[in-house]
């Protein structure tokens, strides 16, 4: 560890690169089908209980009408139409639980007819009754003749109700209930879309040990087996405000890229609407930090380039590109001149950074070893807000240093600048500045 103005410090660590990246995907597609699945299963589920509920219903109708109809016989024999007689035919309707109305015709004796309640079922025209047509009685009266002594031609009719009303009542509750389960888990669906559907999980980092007033450096080697630790670097002055980004770098590979160039119109349109202009990340950052501030999250700044003298036309687009294909934050990537992209990646930690540009680091060598050729090709360097209450200027800063340092070093292309939150604002309070 070696220090310098007594403010800062560098070291390299090994930064392990993260196990593995679980996703969680909601296919909107597969959810709607099922809730689909769903309500046909269940109004399919209910039309078949009505069906069977009043198949059930017009068995227990005839039982209770062939059982009136005995006693009607019985009692009819001992006297037709006596008191008793009425009062046994009142009584086995009234305890029915499906006839609503009796209409009992004896010939030359004449008609008679018994309601569940008075003037609601049967209608005379004349000396004739008939049944009255409602909604949920049945429309074919039951019809039975009775074996009455000294009469003849005594024919019983009784007309039912087909409809349950409870049973009804219960089945649209279950109906709703598993209706309105359904709709809640395709709403929940919809809800979640707006949440980001990359869920990664990083390993914490190696602490140094050892800070200073205001922070260190954690540089993130390749994989290399057989190389030992990098030798420190020397250490960057935080108080120099000059650009982090040179453009006297080495000489660019010779080999051209992978994809097929695209022309200068397409490299213009890259440039000028796939991603933001260099002088917006200065109000943009300032937004997300108050933004970020305000939710109490942590942000990460990062700065990536490419070594030697970029070709606009070749390497700088793939890189775009890949950029916007890997962290889908096209607000929030701005170019950086020169050669170089600046990001915002809000709600993330530094150590989450760290693991994300070392996979983005890999994928990129992986995709296009043509286009890198090797480690020192692609630069990268961060630092996040980490609970302090920093400005862009400071912010930009420090990643832009980091970039520095990771130049310095081939070893370890990707940097980043860790704070210790107490220390910084130690420090700020000793130099009378206000973070804002």
């Amino acid at each position: 560890m070696r220090q310098n103005h007594s403010h800062t410090a560098a070291r390299a660590i090994n930064i392990p690169t993260h196990k593995s990246v679980s996703q969680f995907i909601i296919n909107p597609h597969i959810i709607g089908w099922v809730c689909i699945g769903i309500y046909i299963a269940v109004l399919g589920f209910s039309g078949f209980r009505l069906y069977t509920g009043i198949r059930d219903r017009r068995t227990l109708a005839e039982k209770e009408f062939f059982n009136l109809a005995e006693v009607s016989a019985t009692e009819g024999a001992n006297g037709f139409m006596t008191e008793l007689f009425k009062a046994q035919i009142l009584d086995a309707l009234e305890t029915s639980q499906t006839l609503q109305g009796v209409i009992l015709s004896a010939g030359p004796a004449g008609n008679y007819s018994f309601e569940r309640l008075k003037g609601e079922t049967v209608n005379w025209t004349g000396d004739v009754p008939h049944f009255r047509p409602q909604f949920g009685i049945s429309k074919r009266p039951l019809v039975e003749g009775l074996q009455i002594p000294s009469m003849r031609n005594v024919y019983i009719s009784a007309v039912y109700n087909t409809i349950d009303y409870n049973r009804i009542i219960t089945i649209l509750k279950h109906t709703l209930f598993v209706i309105t389960a359904a709709f809640g888990i395709a709403c929940l669906t919809f809800i979640l879309q707006f949440f980001p559907a990359r869920v990664s999980s990083y390993p914490p980092l190696r602490k140094p040990s050892k800070s200073t007033l205001e922070g260190s450096y954690a540089k993130k080697e390749p994989p290399a087996p057989d190389k030992a630790r990098p030798k420190e670097g020397p250490v960057p002055d935080l108080h120099d405000t000059s650009p982090p980004l040179s453009s006297g770098i080495g000489e660019a590979p010779k080999t051209g890229a992978a994809a097929p160039p695209p022309s200068a119109e397409e490299v213009q349109g890259l440039l000028s609407k796939r991603i933001g202009e260099e002088s917006a990340i200065r109000d943009r950052l300032a937004s997300e930090l108050h933004h970020c501030a305000f939710f109490e999250q942590d942000m990460v700044f990062m700065i990536m380039a490419l070594k030697g003298k970029v070709q606009q036309n070749t390497l700088y687009p793939v890189l775009i590109d890949e950029v916007l294909r890997f962290f889908i934050l096209p607000d929030l990537i701005f170019e950086k001149k020169p050669g170089g992209i600046a990001l915002i990646l809000p709600d993330i930690t530094l150590d989450q950074g760290l693991a994300k540009s070392g996979e983005f680091h890999q994928q990129v060598l992986g995709k296009y070893p043509e286009f890198t050729q090797n480690q020192e090709n692609l630069y990268i360097g961060m630092s996040s807000r980490a609970g302090r209450f920093i400005n862009a200027e400071r912010l930009m800063l420090e990643a832009g240093q980091a970039l520095g340092k990771a130049r310095e070093d081939a070893s370890a292309p990707i940097v980043a600048f860790r704070s210790d939150p107490e220390k910084y604002r130690a420090f700020m309070a000793s130099q009378n500045t206000k973070p804002s």
